[in-house]
């Protein structure tokens, strides 16, 4: 295959896909710049595993496992980094408005439920952003490497522990 039909083929798969990239960003972030760093981030960790992606899984699968390692890697060198942090702040209005929600237009209820899962450890953190996303338990079991019965077994403590979060916000 050249590398103009791995090019093109890569990207149809990212633009089909972005839904989880985005999603993993707003979970593992806490501003646009923050965002649209690990988006770009993530695109690299799965450009650079693409040639290597042997079908054995399913493609969203793959995405799933280089994006969330890529978010978790992420978040561990942001808080070695904390101290710089509030730079990240500082609006940028111009770089990526199309691809990312407004944070205006979010309810309450969904800042909420993001805050929320924000407090997460990292693996309950990818587990409930999987079970949100509609994956099942075999599923979420293969992205990250936990046995069928424990995610089943978190996702009713996390679901928990999200619910007495909430109520500890209102």
């Amino acid at each position: 295959m050249t590398n103009d039909l791995i090019s093109e083929q890569f990207l149809k798969i990212f633009e089909d896909n972005l839904g989880i990239v985005v999603k993993i960003s707003r979970v593992y972030t806490s501003n646009q710049h923050d965002r649209e760093d690990l988006t770009n981030d993530i695109a690299l960790e799965l450009w650079k595993s693409f040639k290597t992606f042997k079908g054995e899984s399913k493609i969203s699968t793959w995405i799933y496992k280089v994006a969330l390692n890529t978010g978790m890697n992420y978040r561990r060198k942001k808080s070695k980094d904390s101290f710089f942090s509030f730079l990240g702040d500082f609006k940028n209005e111009e770089v990526g408005i199309w691809l990312f929600e407004n944070e205006d237009d979010l309810s309450s209820e969904t800042e909420i439920l993001y805050e929320c899962i924000d407090e997460l450890s990292e693996i309950n953190k990818a587990i409930i952003l999987l079970y949100l996303d509609g994956k099942s338990h075999e599923e979420i079991s293969d992205i990250t490497g936990i046995s069928k019965t424990n995610v089943g077994t978190r996702i009713g403590r996390i679901k928990d522990e999200i619910k007495n979060l909430a109520i500890s916000k209102n």
